[in-house]
């Protein structure tokens, strides 16, 4: 494997991704925000926080944001047949005009090595950092195409929950209350207690999660105003949507939305 180069940056409505095709490798993950891509002659995929995609060489590709702000990088290397490879990744050898999507990892030990790498960008390059850099690389598509162990009704359960984290970051529930959920999924109150129950949570927790991944992608990918996105998360009190937010993050709305700009914009 050799690593070509990384970067990572914002966009927005009117700042176009591509189009573009190129003669190696493009793995494209979405940090906050969302995104709309379109890939060869498929239809447009939608990305969104915590998502990514891999691009094959030789691939034609054009997006756009469809939020505000969308934060993004990329990582572009090659895989040679003699390069020495993980299995998972060395079925990419020789890979042309294709493309792979990973969902859901927003909350997963994959984002924290792909932030190492934009951290390891920004450091003075020298060979050693170079080979740590395509260790790196190469750890993250290790986990990418690693398939996670498990089987049976609790995975399958666990694949469900999956889904609708991605359905819900994708359409917010609105009004957020514990019977809009239940709605959503189409099961009833009863129901769905019972089926979270099952996998160690319940509809207050699940939809605590969800309000918060709604709040912290307003607060990442625009500039609304703190009281703004405590209302559309559901809390008609400022002072209680600041206490459940740094209950559950550990920080601050506001140390969250000025850390997340320190880290993409210096």
């Amino acid at each position: 494997m050799r690593f070509l180069l990384h970067d990572f940056g914002q966009f927005h409505p009117g700042h176009r991704i591509g189009p573009n095709k190129w003669p190696h490798f493009d793995l494209l993950w979405i940090h906050t925000g969302r995104v709309t891509i379109r890939i060869g002659r498929g239809k447009p995929v939608e990305l969104t926080g915590g998502d990514g995609v891999l691009i094959f060489p030789h691939t034609p590709f054009a997006g756009k944001a469809i939020t505000p702000t969308a934060f993004a990088s990329v990582q572009h290397f090659t895989c040679e047949v003699n390069d020495e490879l993980p299995v998972s990744i060395r079925r990419f050898v020789g890979r042309k005009n294709g493309h792979r999507v990973y969902r859901g990892l927003a909350k997963t030990a994959v984002v924290r090595d792909i932030e190492r790498a934009i951290a390891l960008g920004a450091e003075p390059q020298t060979k050693a950092l170079g080979r740590l850099r395509e260790l790196n690389l190469a750890m993250i598509l290790e986990q990418l195409e690693s398939k996670p162990a498990g089987q049976g009704p609790l995975r399958a359960g666990r694949e469900m929950l999956a889904v609708w984290r991605r359905e819900f970051r994708q359409n917010p529930l609105q009004p957020p209350t514990v019977a809009e959920l239940a709605r959503r999924v189409g099961l009833s109150p009863e129901k769905l207690r019972a089926f979270l129950a099952a996998r160690a949570s319940n509809p207050r927790r699940f939809l605590l999660e969800m309000r918060m991944e709604h709040a912290r992608q307003l607060l990442t990918g625009g500039t609304a105003p703190i009281k703004t996105i405590a209302a559309e998360t559901g809390y008609t009190d400022v002072v209680a949507f600041h206490r459940a937010f740094t209950g559950y993050f550990s920080e601050t709305p506001s140390t969250h939305r000025e850390r997340h700009r320190q880290r993409f914009t210096g």
